[in-house]
């Protein structure tokens, strides 16, 4: 359940910074969701791998340092997006915005 507030947050806050910038915010947001849920795994099979644990047994151990690695590689995200430079709307073609 957290985790779906946090990502729903981060989306959130996406998509308020690529509108400050006039950038199509849908690219950041399938980046964040994907490095969530890719970093989530990969430590989860690291820890079981590192720890020799069983997965009955460690997977609730397992989860607090996905969970962490994930929102950090949100943060990441978001540090990325803010590094993005402005697009002035003069720039942006008129004929995708009457679609």
């Amino acid at each position: 359940m957290l985790e779906i507030l946090a990502i729903g947050y981060f989306t959130k806050k996406i998509r308020t910074i690529a509108d400050e910038k006039n950038i199509k915010p849908s690219k950041w947001i399938w980046r964040l969701v994907l490095t969530w849920f890719g970093v989530e795994i990969v430590t989860i099979i690291l820890f079981f791998t590192l720890t020799n644990t069983d997965i009955d047994d460690g997977i609730f151990m397992a989860l607090l340092p996905a969970l962490i690695m994930a929102a950090l590689s949100a943060f990441y995200t978001v540090k990325q997006l803010k590094k993005e430079p402005n697009i002035p709307f003069d720039d942006i073609k008129t004929d995708t915005l009457e679609a």
